[in-house]
């Protein structure tokens, strides 16, 4: 037996922007449609309580890929080069480098859609780096449809053009390294999405997928329906969601985009499968944050409530192929432990993670386990089902997310929960190194 038999493969496809689909599937009415994930979620465990650890690209990757807390690094901006301030040894992925995986790239995990410089991609990879077209905007030539909304709602209509997208050439160069290699050693091999990123360029198809006329408003919107007024809160708005057929459109979009990225990991789930490694190959799902597709006013990332902290995260283990939902909060942060654990290495020494192998083996919940999300200008939790946030400013605020998943309602600090949860909270910025943010307490 080979040695690649006897150790596991991993495969780790990261999305752009995606929110805990699942959680949309009818949520405004029109069906999202997502039959890979889907079907993938029937023999693998779902995270249904996975939180990113900062709500921005950069910083997000440079902690789930590190292990590390973006206070820790000082990464809380798209502007700060993660590389500026971390090295390649790092990356948990680079202890499998180490440790004798052939490690091969493959579109957007770390920061940005272009290859690393050489010197770090050297260190963490054993091929070539590769680079694929984005889709920031419609290139030259290509003849679209454009029917507004977020993004402008622009659909390609020539299906010769299909194979010319981001994760069209994502899907097809891991296609093509699953039915290639024959290397003795195990590999670890990056797949990297554009979707659903915005501006939502998608075929025709995938924005004919959706009605316009279906996309409803949720009915426990209200501030959102009012054109102008006071913020309950301190989310930024950007959207004028009243202006409910630009907000159906916008909508639809976002929704072609998860249903566009869907149909590339169909191919690299289908040529997985299809392969000799498929039997001995851990597929890890994950994306770098959430987004508001229209509460709060706001249409996009950066806040700490919870459409953008919660994000899918889905383990497939081939010796485990059935569903199974796991509602414990995590992290992001914890994805680097467990799959090292999972091919029998110790996680980094310097990592706050910590091994999600236990819950999918089907061991005893957490569910006190505290989860943080972290801006420059404040800090979240989620613990059990309350969210509590709290700015530099000294300002928090308390959400039942059973009761009020929209976080329509602060409950104050007269409610019961509020003393145990600023507790916690404390307790988790120190932990994470963010005890400066907030020396009050």
């Amino acid at each position: 037996m080979s040695p690649a038999e006897k150790r596991k493969n991993i495969v780790l496809i990261s999305f752009d922007d995606a929110v805990a689909f699942w959680k949309y599937k009818t949520l405004f009415g029109a069906e999202l449609q997502t039959p890979n994930l889907d079907r993938i979620r029937a023999v693998s465990t779902t995270f249904s309580a996975a939180y990113c650890q900062s709500p921005l690209c950069g910083p997000s990757r440079a902690s789930f890929m590190s292990g590390r807390s973006p206070i820790e690094t000082g990464i809380l901006s798209n502007r700060i080069e993660a590389f500026s301030i971390l090295k390649p040894r790092d990356i948990w992925s680079h202890g499998l480098k180490r440790d004798g995986y052939f490690c091969s790239s493959g579109g957007k995990v770390h920061h940005g859609y272009v290859p690393l410089p050489g010197a770090i991609h050297d260190q963490l990879y054993s091929d070539a780096p590769k680079q694929f077209p984005r889709d920031l905007r419609l290139r030259p030539g290509v003849s679209a449809n454009i029917s507004g909304g977020a993004g402008g709602g622009i659909a390609t209509l020539d299906p010769a053009d299909d194979g010319s997208y981001y994760d069209a050439h994502s899907a097809r160069s891991f296609a093509e390294f699953i039915a290639n290699y024959d290397g003795d050693a195990p590999f670890y091999r990056e797949v990297g999405f554009f979707s659903p990123h915005n501006p939502f360029i998608t075929p025709a198809r995938f924005k004919q997928l959706y009605r316009i006329g279906d996309f409803e408003y949720p009915p426990e919107w209200e501030e959102e329906l009012q054109p102008e007024g006071e913020r309950s809160d301190s989310v930024r708005a950007n959207f004028k969601t009243n202006r409910k057929r630009h907000w159906q459109k916008s909508v639809r979009n976002y929704f072609s985009a998860i249903s566009h990225g869907d149909h590339h990991l169909g191919t690299v789930w289908d040529a997985l499968q299809s392969s000799r490694h498929a039997g001995n190959t851990i597929l890890v799902i994950l994306t770098d944050h959430g987004m508001h597709l229209g509460e709060k006013r706001r249409f996009g990332k950066s806040t700490l409530l919870e459409q953008v902290a919660n994000v899918p995260l889905i383990l497939h283990d081939p010796a485990r192929p059935r569903p199974q939902e796991v509602t414990d909060p995590v992290g992001l942060i914890d994805v680097g432990p467990t799959v090292l654990s999972m091919v029998g290495l110790p996680a980094p020494a310097h990592g706050l993670g910590q091994s999600l192998a236990p819950l999918i083996a089907g061991a005893e919940s957490l569910p006190d386990r505290a989860i943080p999300t972290f801006r420059a200008d404040g800090a979240s939790i989620r613990l059990g089902r309350y969210r509590f946030t709290r700015t530099r400013d000294g300002d928090t605020s308390l959400h039942d997310l059973v009761d009020d998943w929209w976080q329509q309602r602060d409950l104050g600090p007269a409610h019961p929960a509020h003393a145990e949860l600023a507790q916690a909270f404390a307790e988790v910025c120190k932990t994470y190194g963010a005890a400066g943010m907030f020396p009050d307490g």
